[in-house]
């Protein structure tokens, strides 16, 4: 009898050394989210000295109640950022641009032949077609170029598939090398970021940067008034020089073989 109930006052004793551990030890990190809540960058050691902890408070305990803090679902930094659109931009061979002549000779210009598979003709001056489907849309102007907007969750996967779907799909371009060709052209200008905060923002917007980097900042906003977003935007500035240099390339390419005098190929001639 006397063994039994030594055991069971072991045991009974052992709980309640238990319950006080994690009593303890709740009442520990919460200390230290709220101390960390009012400047992230403490460390372990400072917040040995800030919240006057004895020295049987290891700095791997506090080490690891900022690691819970750090991940706690509330004090994530951008691991919920949202992707809510993607624009971009791809030009078709020249053959394909004129609005007058189809690829394969046909009567009917290519762009006619896409208003009869599903594009819609716009009531524009320059006369751009619009493709629209669940993925996104785009915009086919008579220079080649065409924008693409897709919508969310947006990847370059997608932007590929609505290119598909508005030019392969339709029998526009049946030619894979072609089509492989114009993927090839696509290239970003914008995107909508959100990143969620969790509690109403004061309405700010700052557009210190659009013009030299392409960048704006908007807290509070109508549309999102609990998060920050980010409008990123490829300059046109930037989108006007690529194009240029790249039909300077091509008639640098186009003059090599003219005239008396050409340079060899496997210099490099960038000062």
């Amino acid at each position: 009898m006397n063994v039994l109930a030594g055991a069971q006052d072991r045991r009974r004793s052992s709980s309640v050394n238990h319950n006080d551990y994690d009593d303890y030890y709740a009442s520990l990190q919460q200390r230290v989210s709220d101390a960390l809540d009012k400047n992230p960058l403490l460390t372990p050691s400072t917040l040995h000295s800030i919240l006057k902890l004895d020295d049987k408070t290891s700095l791997q305990v506090l080490a690891n109640c900022k690691t819970r803090w750090r991940h706690n679902h509330r004090n994530e930094r951008g691991l919920k950022c949202s992707l809510h659109g993607w624009r971009g931009w791809c030009y078709l061979p020249t053959s394909f641009a004129n609005s007058g002549v189809s690829c394969n000779g046909a009567v009917a210009g290519i762009r006619t032949r896409a208003v009869e598979v599903g594009w819609k003709l716009s009531r524009a001056r320059n006369r751009w077609l619009l493709w629209k489907d669940r993925l996104g849309r785009l915009q086919w102007f008579e220079t080649g170029r065409v924008n693409l907007y897709v919508r969310k969750p947006a990847n370059l996967g997608r932007a590929y598939q609505l290119i598909c779907n508005g030019f392969s799909f339709t029998g526009l371009i049946m030619d894979i090398k072609v089509l492989e060709q114009l993927l090839s052209t696509v290239r970003f200008k914008g995107a909508h970021y959100v990143f969620p905060v969790g509690q109403r923002l004061p309405k700010l917007t700052i557009d210190l940067f659009q013009k030299s980097n392409g960048i704006v900042i908007k807290v509070g906003d109508d549309t999102h008034p609990d998060s920050l977003e980010v409008l990123a935007t490829y300059p046109d500035w930037a989108e006007r020089n690529e194009r240029l240099f790249e039909q300077i390339n091509e008639t640098l390419k186009n003059l090599q073989g003219v005239g008396p005098r050409n340079l060899p190929k496997g210099d490099d001639y960038v000062s």
